[in-house]
């Protein structure tokens, strides 16, 4: 009994290593087809500093808002829809979400056009080229390191000395994707920060930043849906919302290893084989145990 107890926590620890692997591989590998795509249409076209800055802004704006609309207009208004792509497993109580209003729209501009200026201006531009492999290989790494640079943060919003900067983005349990913009001014830039800090350490590509972008607004909205799409194959972040403990990373790795996780009910099908794998492979286990039985 003893032996079947270590290999099924072994059999857990290696499904949980690669259904962590997988969420990365995803974002690497959505990051570097998109960006293969940017690097064809703006190969050839002649940009400067302040081209950059608007550049970067809208995309980032436009995708933000598109994204989410498509998520909460179209998924969620589509009942099945949204039964298909559910994660969440604990309920909460629905609550009304504040309606979007001009000032804040355009506070959030603002804020968004800052951001761009200040990333352009100090981090170091690199061109590497469209390298397929370079490009997985630098956006494989930037996940990793944007994960702990967020999971750091999202930690300390969470002790008391900082909680209650944190405390406006928990003011819904019944999250939705535009949850993910709802925040504090101070808050906003403690998380801007830990997300240009893998900027400036592995430098950027115009193109690079572009496709991280529009891949980070789409799973950061994604994860505050309540739904599993694409990129996220869990209730994870949506737990933490419900529970308001555990859970501070982009994904589970960085919780697992400082053992902050609150485990969350992994969903799977064709966009998570991990998942997928490990439901099978506790079924056979289960029939092989009462086979010897």
């Amino acid at each position: 009994m003893e032996d079947k107890s270590k290999q099924g926590k072994k059999n857990n620890f290696i499904f949980n290593l690669f259904f962590d692997l997988e969420f990365y591989l995803k974002i690497a590998i959505s990051c570097a087809i998109l960006q293969r795509f940017l690097h064809w249409v703006l190969h050839d076209v002649e940009l400067n500093f302040i081209t950059q800055v608007v550049l970067y802004w809208v995309v980032s704006s436009v995708s933000f808002y598109v994204i989410g609309l498509f998520i909460e207009k179209v998924i969620k208004n589509n009942d099945q829809l949204r039964d298909k792509f559910n994660s969440r497993v604990k309920k909460v109580k629905k609550q009304p979400f504040p309606a979007f209003t001009a000032k804040g729209i355009i506070i959030g501009q603002i804020q968004g056009l800052i951001t761009a200026l200040i990333i352009l201006y100090l981090a170091p531009e690199v061109h590497r080229g469209n390298g397929l492999l370079l490009n997985l290989r630098w956006f494989f790494m930037r996940i990793i390191a944007a994960d702990f640079c967020f999971y750091v943060a999202h930690w300390l919003l969470h002790r008391k000395i900082l909680l209650r900067i944190h405390l406006k983005h928990h003011e819904f349990a019944d999250s939705s994707s535009f949850v993910a913009g709802h925040k504090s001014l101070s808050e906003y830039i403690i998380v801007t920060i830990t997300d240009i800090l893998p900027i400036f350490i592995f430098g950027y590509d115009l193109t690079q930043l572009l496709a991280w972008t529009i891949i980070g607004n789409a799973y950061n909205l994604e994860g505050h849906s309540s739904l599993s799409i694409f990129f996220i194959a869990s209730d994870f972040h949506d737990l933490h919302h419900t529970s308001f403990k555990g859970n501070y990373g982009i994904h589970g790795f960085w919780d697992r290893v400082f053992n902050t996780l609150n485990p969350p009910t992994k969903k799977s099908g064709i966009i998570s084989p991990v998942a997928s794998l490990e439901k099978m492979a506790v079924k056979l286990s289960s029939r092989a145990s009462k086979v010897t039985t």
